[in-house]
């Protein structure tokens, strides 16, 4: 049996992070109808698993759009990304638009599994423990999709939660306040935290700007959809950049939330100093 050259190994696989060219992955989540899967389709070369129709409103453009309708479909998905050449060529990110119905995909799979091996179980109720079974499945292809070679975006529901001073939905504590978190069990959204690079809130205000008309400038309003990924106390938001990122972005895209990480400029040119 050959001996194996550790030096040769780590050699291969010693890099520093400078020399890093992974796209980052990105968690988004909102209200309904904030503008999630238009966030999605601002990557470039987008590839969107689709389990919510949201793509069905898509009016700018056309992208490809790969229709999740059960939890099979996910380990399709994978496959065809982790060994296609034509994926390879064809695509630079991958859009989980819908993590919020996905984790509910994962639940509907293992009771229906567990439906079949046990004919006494009583249909479509659910017993505690198809909640860690699901959570489970749901952390297993996030790291699946984690060792696949493109930008990743997930996109969930927003959830507003009770927070106390001893710890997440604690009856006891004596200062409740609410927080605004993805809406997923809190074990999956645990694990979805703690792999992407930028946790980001989406939300719409209403905005001003000038445009001429009729030869005048005037002030025209506008809803202005915004991601804040600053600390905040009632957001679950945060990011890992060596810069300093603003508290949010206006009119968000993933290539200007793409080039704030990397150069701490939403038009790519790089920091001074840096």
């Amino acid at each position: 049996m050959a001996t194996k050259n550790y030096e040769q190994i780590a050699r291969k696989k010693i890099r520093r992070p400078s020399q890093s060219t992974r796209q980052p992955r990105i968690l988004v989540y909102s209200r309904n109808k904030k503008g999630k899967t238009t966030f999605c389709n601002s990557a470039p070369n987008v590839l969107i698993l689709d389990p919510e129709n949201g793509t069905d409103q898509l009016t700018v453009s056309d992208p490809p759009v790969w229709p999740v309708e059960s939890w099979a479909d996910l380990d399709e998905v994978y496959h065809f990304l982790k060994g296609s050449k034509e994926a390879k060529d064809s695509y630079e990110w991958v859009a989980v638009d819908g993590g919020t119905r996905m984790s509910n995909m994962a639940l509907r799979y293992v009771m229906r599994q567990e439906e079949e091996r046990n004919l006494e179980r009583r249909p479509g109720f659910v017993e505690q423990r198809d909640y860690g079974k699901a959570g489970e499945l749901f952390k297993g292809m996030l790291l699946n999709f984690q060792t696949l070679p493109f930008g990743i975006i997930y996109t969930c529901q927003e959830r507003v939660i009770e927070v106390g001073d001893n710890g997440e939905n604690d009856e006891e504590a004596e200062n409740v306040s609410a927080m605004f978190v993805p809406d997923l069990p809190k074990g999956a959204r645990g694990s979805l935290n703690s792999i992407v690079d930028v946790i980001g809130r989406l939300y719409v205000v209403n905005a001003t700007k000038k445009v001429r008309r009729k030869g005048e400038i005037i002030e025209k309003e506008y809803k202005q959809r915004r991601l804040w990924v600053g600390d905040h106390s009632q957001y679950d938001t945060g990011f890992r950049s060596e810069y300093d990122l603003p508290d949010y972005l206006k009119d968000p895209t993933v290539q200007r939330l793409t080039n704030l990480m990397r150069t701490g400029d939403p038009r790519g040119r790089q920091s001074e100093g840096k």
